[in-house]
């Protein structure tokens, strides 16, 4: 296993001026450092290097050895792929054009992806998204590990490390059957709902929500049948006479059998819509506008009477 190299792009700079000027004098001006600062710079790369640099000539100035002249064109190639590599960076940081990995709650995926990609596409076309589907406890890991710059989920079980910016709040709604006693109605409690079975989306984030909610309440469900599927939960509500509950309002379908349709629930908390990110890690511009994109989408979405918007 070879040795982790100890010199620095400093001491590089160093070499390659001293050896383009001819004297140690002459490039620590240019440089703006002291001469003994300079000089000890370049020791310090010989000692490393084990090769002598330079042949000093007292009062004359120095010049390169033949080891000093192969190392000279190597030395200026790995200076100029650090340039090279600080202009990436700054790119990066600067430049609205990319791939960014962003990560989104899966229940907020089928709702919000779409219109955010298709906004995204038309404002910044050179912005290429990489999309991570996951339940909140995937998406913090993510976004830990690098995997992930960004997610659009709910503010809930925020980690101290993790910063959540807050788009829009929503109001759940109720998914019944047909058969449900609240069918065909506009509004009902949750201690209506729960005369009948709960369809449980079975997510920790959002389990724990939904029945701190029904407690909260004083509304204890009759039976819990527990899914980790949308689509699944979506077919049991409409197949029973249960009911599901949704921070997403579906579209609404007329009340026939095997049908399922959106209640608005009058007693239920609000919960936050928003990004989340790594705190103490600047958005660069692909990302602020991916959040501008969330942020267009989530109002188009969720409307003006269904949401309030931060």
């Amino acid at each position: 296993m070879s040795r982790r190299p100890r010199f620095t792009l400093v001491q590089l700079q160093y070499f390659v001026e001293a050896a383009e000027t001819g004297s140690i004098t002459v490039a620590a001006e240019r440089l703006h450092a002291s001469q003994s600062t300079l000089s000890s710079a370049i020791q310090r790369l010989e000692h490393e290097l084990r090769c002598p640099l330079f042949v000093r000539h007292q009062a004359r100035g120095v010049s390169l050895t033949p080891g000093g002249r192969e190392l000279l064109a190597r030395a200026r190639d790995l200076l100029d792929r650090a340039a090279e590599l600080a202009e990436v960076g700054r790119a990066l940081q600067d430049e609205p054009a990319g791939t960014l990995r962003a990560g989104f709650f899966v229940t907020l995926a089928p709702f919000y992806l779409p219109e955010v990609l298709t906004r995204l596409q038309r404002s910044h076309p050179r912005i290429e998204l990489d999309v991570l589907e996951a339940d909140g406890t995937g998406l913090h890991a993510a976004l830990r590990s690098g995997d992930c710059e960004v997610a659009v989920t709910y503010g809930l079980d925020i980690g101290e490390d993790m910063r959540f910016r807050t788009l829009v709040e929503v109001r759940p709604y109720a998914l019944v059957s047909a058969r449900h006693p609240v069918a065909g109605r506009e509004v009902a409690t949750l201690a209506e709902l729960v005369q009948r079975p709960i369809v449980m989306l079975d997510l920790p984030e959002t389990s724990r929500f939904m029945l701190g909610m029904l407690e909260r309440a004083g509304a204890r469900p009759s039976r819990i049948l527990r899914t980790t599927n949308f689509e699944t939960m979506r077919g049991l509500v409409a197949a029973g006479d249960g009911f599901a509950i949704l921070n997403q309002r579906p579209q609404v379908i007329s009340p026939r059998p095997g049908a399922a349709f959106a209640v608005t629930i009058a007693d239920a908390e609000p919960v936050g819509i928003g990004i989340l990110h790594v705190a103490g890690i600047p958005l660069h511009r692909r990302t602020t506008a991916f959040v501008d994109a969330c942020r267009g989408a989530a109002e188009a979405i969720i409307g003006s009477g269904d949401a309030r918007r931060s």
